[in-house]
């Protein structure tokens, strides 16, 4: 038992800080035990609900699922206590997503890294370039679409599988988990794991998607040009450089920008540049 393993109850009543949440759920999709002690909980939590409802006899009450080997006997089960009625839906839905990660264990299901970054999809959602390669795939953009007090990540896009995210991690690719947040707008996670992953250029352009995204401009255009300070060419922070001259009111720069992009000759990329650059030299020229 390491650590992690002694946060699961804190875990179950949802007193874990944002960021060791999110590190005990990639936990869970790869520690036996603690996907036991979920299972456990969850019957505990099911035999509670049937009692306090009447909604069956104590001496009727389904046997465990026989395809599920429960581990101990639920009377053992440590420091764990029902919550209150407030943190019911609450405790539900951590049950459901931990229910998720525990058929990962048992289906033997393959670290497939393509439902990370996308792969199926056939447009993207984000304006700006991710450099993680795998998540920089050209596709066209077609911008989200949110209603009054939404938030900004692409709630149309399906979560990462965890057990995608803990593989991963252990493999030790924090930029990988970044990009598969960042790709799906939530930008929260993936400064979070930016900031833990190894320093590199690559690092630093897709901290400027962040920044930019967060409504820091100056931060995001500081990023960029201190990337291609050290590598000119560097395809993802020209273009998201020229978003960030865009989104400041600089159009003749931003058009230069994206027709340094164009010049690359990148598929998908260098066309779409191009018509970026085309517009906004256009619109320039409507404004004077």
């Amino acid at each position: 038992m390491d650590s992690w393993c002694k946060k699961l109850y804190r875990f179950l009543d949802g007193e874990l800080e944002s960021g060791d949440e999110e590190h005990f759920r990639l936990h869970l999709a790869l520690c036996r035990a603690c996907a036991s002690g979920l299972h456990d909980a969850m019957q505990l939590e099911m035999l509670s609900v049937q009692a306090l409802c009447g909604a069956v006899a104590h001496n009727d009450a389904p046997p465990p699922p026989s395809s599920v080997a429960v581990r101990r006997p639920l009377s053992r089960l440590p420091r764990f206590s029902l919550p209150s009625g407030r943190w019911r839906p609450a405790l539900g839905a951590v049950l459901a997503m931990g229910l998720g990660a525990l058929a990962a264990l048992t289906t033997g299901d393959g670290f497939r890294p393509g439902n990370a970054w996308r792969a199926e999809a056939s447009a993207r959602e984000l304006e700006a370039r991710i450099a993680y390669p795998a998540a920089d795939r050209y596709l066209p953009y077609v911008p989200v679409r949110t209603g009054p007090g939404e938030g900004t990540a692409l709630t149309s896009e399906a979560p990462v599988p965890l057990r995608t995210l803990a593989a991963l991690e252990e493999r030790g690719d924090l930029h990988g988990i970044a990009a598969a947040y960042l790709v799906r707008g939530e930008l929260r996670q993936a400064a979070d794991f930016l900031s833990r992953s190894a320093p590199s250029l690559d690092r630093d352009s897709d901290r400027a998607v962040v920044a930019m995204a967060a409504g820091d401009l100056p931060r995001a255009l500081e990023l960029c040009e201190g990337v291609l300070r050290q590598a000119p060419d560097h395809p993802q922070a020209l273009w998201n450089r020229a978003l960030v001259l865009r989104a400041l009111g600089r159009s003749l720069q931003a058009a230069e920008a994206f027709e340094a992009v164009a010049r690359r000759g990148e598929p998908g990329w260098s066309e779409e540049a191009g018509i970026r650059a085309l517009a906004l030299r256009q619109g320039s020229h409507f404004l004077k």
